[in-house]
């Protein structure tokens, strides 16, 4: 049996090492992909820095007399925007890959699984925010630690960060009304 064994493990290293191929040779010519643009392959071509302007985010944190500048980071199905005003900061983090709502439940799955016990880390779920249908029984929740809302809708997931949890939902409503405008 285990003479058995040793040959077919014999022969099978054999084979792999006759079909391996030096790093020069290609069977097919190398051809670049053709999404090149932020969101081409997700559900949305807006990025999340065209959805609020800096004095919607100093409005939404209550903070109307700053002057917030954003910078932009935007990859296919991705897009960040990071306000600033001296040390007030907002983030809004546009998620528009494939199977957003399942991608959604996991991590909040992840998040009650891992920190449940500790009152800073565990997600607390908020009605009214997002499709509160989606799985999980609410379609925000909220980390203290973080400083951070998780919200889907419409094949989007939204991850904001804001100095508060209101400030967080205001952000979010926000968003989510603006990406159900017609794209302009």
């Amino acid at each position: 049996m285990k003479i058995c064994t040793l040959s077919r493990t014999f022969v099978c290293c054999l084979l792999l090492a006759g079909c391996g191929s030096s790093a020069g040779d290609r069977t097919e010519r190398f051809q670049q992909t053709p999404l090149k643009k932020p969101a081409e392959s997700g559900t949305e071509s807006r990025s999340a820095c065209s959805l609020l302007s800096p004095a919607d985010v100093a409005r939404q944190l209550r903070q109307p007399g700053q002057r917030f500048s954003a910078s932009p980071n935007n990859s296919t199905d991705l897009s960040v925007c990071d306000w600033r005003a001296g040390k007030l900061r907002a983030e809004l983090v546009l998620d528009t890959a494939p199977r957003a709502q399942l991608r959604f439940y996991n991590q909040l799955s992840e998040q009650l699984e891992y920190y449940n016990q500790d009152p800073q880390r565990r997600p607390y779920q908020i009605k009214h925010v997002g499709d509160d249908s989606a799985y999980g029984g609410a379609g925000a929740w909220w980390t203290r630690s973080k400083g951070q809302l998780i919200a889907y809708a419409d094949n989007r997931i939204l991850r904001i960060r804001a100095p508060r949890q209101a400030d967080a939902v205001r952000v979010a409503r926000l968003a989510f009304r603006r990406l159900s405008e017609p794209d302009r």
